[in-house]
């Protein structure tokens, strides 16, 4: 290279060296302010997934609790039905049994009016 290379080379490095200190720390800093972003969105993402996660749970644990409960209920009211079917079978029964007796008894009393009735007209 001849002297007068160096010399402007020499030249422009003085005076634009402010210009290239300035690029240089501007991109200094706009790395640590991009790793710092980098950083704090990392951290705001998993505390967004862990509040997702924590709806999550609390949605299904209610869902869970009213699924439960819709099944105590439904427990409930088949153990009611089962109940009162038995309840009616054994009036049923009870109402049979009372009534068979009776059954006989209508049956002797119109064998009897028949006979009443026979003798009457001169049986």
């Amino acid at each position: 290279m001849d002297p007068s290379t160096y010399h402007d080379l020499w030249v422009n490095l003085a005076t634009n060296s402010p210009f290239l200190a300035w690029m240089i720390y501007s991109y200094v800093q706009t790395n640590k302010q991009l790793e710092q972003t980098r950083a704090e969105n990392r951290t705001e993402r998993i505390e967004m997934q862990n509040q997702q996660r924590a709806d999550e749970e609390r949605i299904r644990n209610r869902f869970e609790m009213v699924i439960s409960d819709l099944n105590t209920d439904r427990r409930h009211l088949v153990e009611g039905f089962s109940n009162r079917i038995d309840s009616l079978e054994r009036g049923q029964k009870k109402i049979f049994a009372i009534l068979e007796p009776l059954k006989d008894q209508i049956q002797e009393i119109r064998v009897k009016e028949q006979l009443k009735k026979e003798l009457a007209n001169g049986g």
